[in-house]
């Protein structure tokens, strides 16, 4: 399936969530925090200490050789840090920094998601400052598959900022 369809289901399904469960508020857009487009300069040298990033020296050598994939000028990579466990960084290419990349749960450097089960990922796009992050572990009997919470990070002066959090899965009656 194409990653914009499924784009496309995801978004639909979330405004009929917002419909039917009587959310006030719609999921932020990628739009809503647009970027220019078309950086062609030549990425600084990375530019590493132990609290950014030494211990993933590699990683983070290796994403810098890459083009930018986010907010114009930055490069989020992502990789896994143990059976369900996601982790990351986010490198700004105009200065060789390392940013500690979003994360669904507070003082875990370069942890973005200890709950990377089914669905779990990120979204980014390199015309915008949004991710969009889904973690968690809420298994949905009747879809008979893991229904991920999904949270929203803005880029905001070389750190994120959480803009919504939407549960993957309502609570019913039985389960309060």
């Amino acid at each position: 399936m194409e990653i914009g369809h499924v784009l496309k289901c995801t978004q639909l399904l979330l405004v009929l969530g917002v419909i039917v469960f009587g959310q006030d508020r719609l999921p932020p857009r990628f739009e809503d925090f647009h970027t220019s487009v078309g950086w062609t300069r030549l990425p600084a040298a990375l530019t590493l200490t132990t609290q950014t990033g030494g211990s993933f020296r590699t990683r983070l050598q290796e994403a810098v050789r890459h083009p930018p994939n986010f907010a114009t000028h930055y490069r989020f990579t992502m990789w896994f840090c143990g059976s369900n466990c996601a982790a990351g960084a986010v490198i700004d290419l105009t200065t060789g920094y390392v940013i500690a990349p979003p994360s669904v749960q507070s003082g875990v450097s370069f942890n973005i998601c200890q709950s990377a089960y089914a669905g779990a990922g990120a979204e980014f796009r390199v015309d915008s400052r949004l991710i969009i992050v889904r973690c968690g572990l809420n298994y949905d009997v009747q879809a008979r598959r893991n229904v991920p919470d999904i949270y929203y990070f803005v880029l905001e002066r070389q750190g994120f900022r959480k803009v919504a959090h939407f549960h993957g899965k309502r609570r019913t009656s039985e389960q309060k």
